[in-house]
């Protein structure tokens, strides 16, 4: 049988679910959201701002440039208690800053920037996840002293994972140590473009990106040596603790890394006390420690993917580990990692859908070849590392074989890539979307306890219905989406379903993401009121199908009873009720995507 749904009314899980929706409540009501200065607010960049505060991440790449988060105290000398992410000066290295380090920084203070258009990336909003109010652009960074003394733990940390990291940039090219900086400390970097679509085609992500089964992995490799040391059995989860919380702290102590710790931790105590491992408090005792010590996480990515997908195991394994009795050991084994790698990828789907807008099928059956092979290439680099230290000549003769063991891992990945179908965009979920989601996947996971699955069933069920019949009942006339883009495009949209684009413009890729956010699987017609080049046309096939095509003459318009909708003038696309422009349209416009929602009377922007 699965999971005791008498679980779920544990004071353990009760009390999770309270403080969560305490913490939710406070988020809806702004307790954390950072309010920059009101100059910075009025102005939305100052040149020259001399900012002085504590660094409080490890240092980061991505194609901008490397990049710290700063907890700020001071700026132009007056108190300014903020989190500022910083992005550092190029051509310098910055391999000796660490955690805690007081600096002074001077450069260019910038709010951030919201999506320009619906599925682009949305800078504000992860500030906002990260307790931080701006960007600063540094032109000089001064450290003011050394590390104080409750940050010399994690600084030591980073300079472990650092010195890793320097390994890997050392001896290998650039590309494969991205790879194995992935795979073993989660730091991947800018990847190039086609190795991190085969990556994130196959479903493999989750590798390279912070997660808890690295944590997992060190435990296991921790606790094998010190038993074949014939470490005593308390000696031995003192070792697997210590080290496994010096690796989390050296990989930035993210919330997976924190889960799979405090976790692996309680289910030790369990069986060092003699108890049963109790998977499902672990989980919910790792969360709560989770929370107290880092509210915000709650709303993170990687927050809710870790704990989505072992929430997900903990219902699903126990009526899996019974599947094929009296099989082969190395044939149930290979069933379990094939469940644990569906169950994890129908958690995520939601989460998969409004963060990164794609989604893998290739997945379920590529991380059955690629899941073991991360614990052993991740075993492989940090031993390559650590005998690097030792015998620093033998950083020349390892790196040809990490290379090519980097590459065999891009090319299996290629390999389930391109399966046909392996990967889809998908558009962003809303509240009831999820939450018929979860409770029809809940349905599924709780199986054979038909009572309580065919309870969620019919609750997902009836939740979908209505909110589906709501829809049908507010859907507006006409929605019709201006984006802001080179050539103008548009998306308009009819309560029938159908799908029109007028001038699509060049910028075929962050059209394709607007399509994917709003579930646009094909166009029905295309209106050009200008020349498309050739190169730009056919991109737009190849990204979305299209039914039909028109050209007309500039300026077109497209009437829904009084309101109508002008595009290919002079000015831009215009919005007109009765003949008369609504003039907040061209200026918002300029700030980003605007939506004009009618049902042929009046006009809603937002």
């Amino acid at each position: 049988m699965g999971m005791p749904l008498g679980y779920l009314r544990r004071p353990l899980f009760l009390v999770l679910v309270l403080y969560a929706s305490v913490l939710a409540c406070l988020h809806e009501r702004g307790c954390w959201r950072a309010e920059p200065p009101a100059e910075l607010q009025s102005r939305r960049r100052l040149d020259g701002a001399l900012v002085r505060g504590l660094i409080i991440s490890p240092l980061k790449e991505d194609f901008r440039g490397q990049k710290v988060f700063l907890r700020a105290d001071e700026l132009q000398g007056r108190p300014f208690l903020q989190g500022l992410l910083v992005y550092l000066p190029r051509g310098t290295d910055w391999g000796a800053l660490r955690p805690g380090m007081p600096v002074a920084i001077e450069g260019v203070l910038r709010l951030g920037r919201p999506a320009r258009n619906p599925g682009e990336f949305e800078e504000k909003g992860f500030l906002a996840d990260h307790g931080a109010s701006a960007v600063m652009k540094a032109r000089s960074l001064s450290i003011l002293g050394p590390v104080p003394g409750r940050w010399k733990l994690k600084a030591w940390a980073e300079a472990a994972r650092r010195s890793c990291e320097g390994f890997f940039k050392a001896a290998l090219p650039e590309d494969e140590a991205r790879i194995f900086s992935g795979l073993t400390l989660g730091f991947k970097g800018p990847l190039r473009r086609d190795w991190n679509r085969a990556v994130q085609d196959a479903g493999a992500m989750h590798l390279l990106v912070p997660s808890g089964a690295k944590v997992a992995f060190v435990m296991i490799i921790v606790a094998n040596l010190t038993t074949l040391a014939g470490f005593h059995v308390l000696n031995k989860l003192i070792s697997v603790f210590l080290i496994s919380a010096f690796y989390t702290l050296m990989v930035g102590a993210d919330p997976p890394y924190a889960r799979a710790l405090w976790a692996g931790t309680a289910l030790n105590l369990c069986l060092l006390c003699g108890r049963d491992s109790g998977a499902f408090q672990a989980m919910c005792l790792a969360a709560l420690l989770n929370l107290v010590w880092e509210p915000r996480d709650l709303f993170s990515a990687g927050f809710q993917m870790t704990y989505a997908a072992v929430f997900g195991l903990v219902i699903a394994m126990p009526t899996a580990q019974r599947l094929l009795p009296g099989r082969p050991k190395w044939l149930r084994g290979l069933a379990l990692v094939a469940v644990v790698s569906v169950v994890v990828q129908v958690m995520l789907w939601p989460i998969f859908a409004n963060t990164f807008g794609r989604g893998s099928l290739a997945g379920a059956c590529a991380n059955l070849v690629l899941v073991p092979a991360s614990g052993l290439l991740m075993a492989a680099g940090l031993s390559a590392w650590l005998t690097a230290l030792s015998f620093p000549a033998s950083a020349a003769r390892l790196g040809p074989l990490l290379g090519c063991l980097a590459r065999l891992f891009v090319r299996t990945c290629r390999f389930f890539a391109s399966w046909p179908g392996a990967a889809r965009d998908l558009s962003p979920m809303g509240p009831a979307a999820v939450i018929v989601y979860y409770l029809l996947a809940g349905a599924l996971l709780t199986l054979p306890r038909w009572k309580a699955s065919l309870l969620l069933a019919a609750a997902g069920l009836s939740l979908w219905t209505g909110a589906a019949v709501a829809g049908r009942l507010t859907a507006p006339a006409v929605r019709v989406l201006l984006l802001r883009s080179p050539g103008d495009p548009a998306l308009m949209t009819f309560p029938d379903g159908r799908h029109w684009l007028v001038d699509p413009g060049t910028q075929v890729s962050a059209l394709r993401k607007t399509l994917g956010s709003r579930g646009v699987a094909a166009i029905d017609r295309v209106i050009l009121t200008r020349p498309l080049p050739w190169r730009a046309w056919h991109r737009l096939r190849r990204a979305v199908p299209i039914r039909a095509a028109q050209r007309v003459a500039a300026p077109w318009r497209f009437c829904a009873q009084s309101v109508c909708f002008e595009f290919g003038g002079p000015d831009g696309p215009r919005v007109l009720r009765d003949g008369t422009q609504y003039s907040i349209t061209p200026s918002r416009l300029k700030l980003g995507a605007v939506e004009v929602l009618t049902d042929g009377a009046q006009a809603k922007i937002r």
